[in-house]
């Protein structure tokens, strides 16, 4: 069975950003990994849907599976509902999710957002989303843990998701 972590949390939470450093500290541990961000297999315009990034993901699993049987696989995406999780579940035939939930203060969340976003559309709609986000209240039915990205570090937050999840290494 394939290990995968998801990131699952608000626009701004750090999901792209803690995959990149799980990525580099299983790199640095000789740990078979990949990542596969959900945004840029949905990198598409016109847009043809919100199932069109779960069937990219169907359709490159195997050979993900394929390149080392024992490969942890590293997902940032946000779930829009309960719902989508099992999506994703049906999407991955023979993985063992595990999904951390990334947070920050919603200030924080939004100065993020504001910050590296190209466009004051972007942004603006990326502030709008965190709102919706937090509105939400099937988050702990969703996540098996959660992890702060504030005020840590990306390599405590980081540190903290290798020992919930056992994938620690050295």
């Amino acid at each position: 069975m394939t290990d995968v972590l998801v990131l699952h949390g608000s626009p701004g939470s750090g999901k792209s950003t803690l995959a990149l450093a799980l990525a580099d500290a299983l790199r640095l541990a000789d740990v078979p990994h990949a990542v596969i961000d959900l945004d840029e297999l949905s990198l598409v315009h016109p847009h043809p849907g919100s199932s069109f990034p779960r069937e990219n993901l169907r359709a490159i699993w195997p050979h993900y599976v394929a390149v080392a049987p024992d490969i942890k696989v590293i997902i940032p995406m946000v779930f829009d509902d309960e719902q989508e999780v099992e999506l994703i579940r049906d999407a991955l035939p023979g993985a063992r999710l595990t999904i951390v939930e990334t947070t920050a203060p919603i200030e924080v969340l939004k100065a993020r957002v504001t910050e590296r976003e190209p466009t004051d559309e972007w942004r603006e709609g990326l502030r709008k989303w965190i709102d919706v986000y937090h509105a939400r209240s099937d988050h702990e039915r969703i996540r098996h843990f959660q992890v702060s990205t504030y005020p840590a570090t990306v390599e405590e937050s980081a540190r903290e998701i290798l020992h919930l999840t056992g994938w620690a290494v050295g």
